[in-house]
């Protein structure tokens, strides 16, 4: 091998050994870049997990304190026991008198909890009513108060209406001692005289006036025909008993080719086109300041329906046929005389009839006309012969006089 050779031969080598070191640089890298990712998704895994887990025990003691601080599981045990509490805060804590409770039946909400209503009234001054709502706020239930109406009735007196709404949850103990349950200040973040503070600073019988409620009815016209509807508004909250309101119709808000009218909170509109139209209604109070509500009014204008084809008369009930229950059962003859028994199922009788006797049962009418130990005949009103065999009912009657008639029909 001469020195040009061995030239040739040590660079191939060379470059042999650059390729092997640069792949297996590019396996490595990749392979690297593969431990990373898998890394990432591994922690990201677990970071899921233990969020999850978080949750689920924060989700495990919200129900656990649900339930701690729900009624009894037993709804007439829930309803006594609450009651009870009640009374004995009112009465025997506060002092009360002439407290009056009552409470609705429990009422299953969505198949999760039940749902206990109790109304309240007594006459109070402004701290004992405090001591009341702190105690009662601060008390570990699951109870709210929904409404609470205060009215004066003389010096440092006051008449007091409270609506409270108690639960019970399903998987709560079946009795539960609405005593014995412990209160927490801090369920309202407030001491007993910071409570009675923010309380007694306020003034209670100027609340701020709230807006009237009014939701306009979608309303369905027939074209060229007048349409009128009664709208109903109401004021603020707990406002409905010492506030009106009245109706105003937006003049500027009436599309072409409508006309609508307002008489108190009579609407009445109309239209010559079909269409949808759409226009504004104000409803304001009397409260202090004033306010209004303004709500859209849809109405849709179609065409007169076309009125539906008369339904045919259903066609009469069958008429049951009382023959299908009186049977010829036997001929009877005594001293020349020649009787007919047949029997009513459907009274309980057994008549006995002589020849000649007029006979009206069901469809069958007539007189027996003659009889024997097979067959019996009856001569209808219209002088056609009637015969039914032994055992059978009149109704499976022949008219053996038809039958002569047919025969005689060339």
């Amino acid at each position: 091998m001469n020195n040009r050779e061995k030239k040739l031969l040590l660079i191939f080598v060379v470059a042999l050994a650059a390729g092997v070191l640069i792949t297996g640089t590019k396996s490595y890298l990749t392979y690297l870049d593969n431990l990373r990712s898998e890394l990432r998704a591994a922690e990201q895994d677990r970071k899921n997990y233990e969020d999850d887990d978080l949750y689920s025990d924060i989700l495990e003691r919200t129900v656990d304190d649900y339930q701690a601080m729900s009624l009894s599981s037993n709804q007439n045990h829930a309803l006594a026991s609450y009651k009870a509490w009640l009374i004995d805060l009112l009465e025997a804590e506060l002092g009360l008198t002439d407290v009056r409770i009552t409470n609705e039946p429990s009422r299953p909400v969505e198949d999760q909890y039940y749902r206990h209503t109790f109304g309240i009234n007594f006459q109070s001054n402004l701290e004992t009513l405090t001591d009341f709502l702190y105690r009662f706020e601060t008390k570990k239930l699951l109870h709210r108060i929904k409404d609470l109406a205060i009215s004066p009735s003389g010096y440092d007196e006051l008449l007091v209406r409270v609506t409270i709404e108690a639960i019970s949850l399903p998987e709560a103990e079946d009795e539960v001692d609405v005593a014995a349950i412990e209160h927490d200040p801090a369920r309202v973040q407030a001491s007993r005289d910071s409570y009675w503070a923010s309380i007694s600073n306020r003034n209670l019988f100027g609340l701020e006036n709230k807006k009237p409620t009014f939701t306009a009815p979608p309303i369905d016209a027939i074209v060229g025909e007048s349409t009128t509807r009664t709208l109903t508004a109401s004021a603020g909250a707990n406002e409905q008993s010492l506030q009106e309101v009245t109706y105003r119709l937006d003049e500027d808000s009436l599309p072409a080719n409508f006309t609508a009218s307002l008489a108190g909170n009579r609407l009445t509109v109309s239209s010559d086109k079909v269409g949808r139209y759409e226009f504004d209604i104000k409803v304001t109070d009397n409260g202090l300041p004033a306010k209004t509500i303004t709500s859209t009014v849809a109405v849709t204008v179609s065409e007169k329906p076309i009125p539906p084809e008369p339904m045919p008369e259903p066609p009469k009930p069958p008429v049951f046929n009382v023959a299908q229950l009186a049977f010829f059962t036997s001929t009877v003859q005594i001293n020349e005389r020649i009787e007919v028994w047949i029997h009513r199922r459907d009274l309980g009788q057994m008549l006995k009839l002589p020849i000649g006797a007029k006979i009206e049962i069901g469809t069958v009418k007539g007189k027996i006309h003659d009889a024997n130990q097979r067959y019996v005949t009856i001569l209808t009103d219209e002088n056609e012969i009637l015969e039914v065999k032994a055992g059978k009912s009149l109704s499976t009657a022949v008219n053996i006089t038809e039958q002569a008639e047919s025969l005689l029909i060339p």
